[in-house]
Formats: C-alpha cells, sequence, structure tokens
C-alpha cells in the first residue's frame, strides 16, 4: 500500500487525526510521519479542523486529505536545504543513520556525496585488484569494439581487419569455456 501523503512509498505506519468523534486514519511511509509529527510539535497542538460546512454537513474526509497534501507539498518547498530522493523521499540525515538508501534513485540523488564516502573509504574510485574472467573477457571485448569503430572511423582498414580478427578469436574462446563449463 502506497503512503496516502506522498503516494510514493510504501506505507508502514498508521496516523490517527482525531477530531473530537470523528477520528482519521492515514496509512503513511516514516518520512511523512516524521514531517507530520514534526508540524504538529512546531504547532504545539494539531490545527483545528472545521466541525462542519456552511450546510451543516461535517466536512469530507477527501477534503482533509487535500489540505494534509498540500501543507506537505508547501513543507517540501522550504525544506529544499536538505537534500532528499526524489523517488522515495529519503532525506540525507535518514540515509547517513541507517547506512542504507532508500531506492536505487538514491544512489543518483547522493551521487556527489557517495562518491566521496567510497573514496574515503578505499582511497581510490576505481577498483584495483583481481577481477572476475567473464567481466575481464567483457571488457576486453569492448575494448576491441571501440579499437575498431576507431579504426574504421579513421579508415585505417588494415588495423580494422587485425582487430576483428582479435574480436573473432575472443569470441572462439569464450564459447570454448562456456562449453566447458
Amino acid at each position: 500500500m502506497k503512503c496516502e501523503m506522498c503516494h510514493k512509498a510504501e506505507a508502514e505506519t498508521a496516523i490517527r487525526k482525531g477530531v473530537e468523534a470523528d477520528a482519521q486514519e492515514l496509512y503513511v511511509c516514516q518520512a511523512c510521519a516524521r514531517k507530520a509529527a514534526r508540524r504538529d510539535a512546531a504547532a504545539g497542538t494539531q490545527a483545528p479542523v472545521p466541525q462542519s460546512g456552511s450546510d451543516g454537513m461535517p466536512p469530507a474526509p477527501l477534503m482533509g486529505m487535500i489540505l494534509d497534501a498540500a501543507f506537505e507539498i508547501v513543507g517540501r518547498a522550504i525544506s529544499l536545504s536538505e537534500p532528499s530522493c526524489p523517488v522515495c523521499g529519503i532525506l540525507r540525515d535518514e540515509y547517513r543513520k541507517r547506512s542504507r538508501l532508500g531506492c536505487p534513485a538514491c544512489y543518483a540523488a547522493f551521487a556527489k556525496e557517495l562518491d566521496t564516502a567510497v573514496f574515503e573509504l578505499h582511497r581510490a574510485t576505481q577498483h584495483v585488484g583481481k577481477t572476475p574472467e567473464k567481466a575481464k573477457a567483457a571488457w576486453q571485448r569492448q575494448q576491441l569494439e571501440n579499437a575498431l569503430n576507431d579504426a574504421v572511423q579513421g579508415q585505417r582498414y588494415e588495423e580494422a581487419i587485425a582487430l576483428r580478427d582479435q574480436l573473432k578469436k575472443l569470441a572462439e574462446q569464450e564459447g570454448r569455456q562456456g562449453e566447458a563449463v
């Protein structure tokens, strides 16, 4: 079930917004639950909600949800100083505390910080060490294909023929290795 406030992350928490006898229950993600708790704490108490409309009927729950969504959008615009993932809404402080990202889009949203963290951990941004044979063969193939394309673009056909032959040998070796496994 998706969060009823942001409609992006999975709902994990139920929030009860009580108005005397009527209690509205919203299923929200943890980020929206924290934001609602902060908003209520900043206001001191929950904002009063009208008990009835102009015709004496109680307001529709949909209106409350629309107002909550509007306040959520305004709250997001105000808190732009804290970077967050556009897909799951996880904030930088949250992923640092948990040491986990919320979704695949977080890698792009926090790319600069993650690159810095990886460099601090490993003192390099490129892998140096043992490589699996399949990865090594794929890298060699890619390098040969790039060189072949450059040779053809530069009209160096003798070099292109030699590179094509190397690609064929590499493909034959990969085929033999696949049969042996």
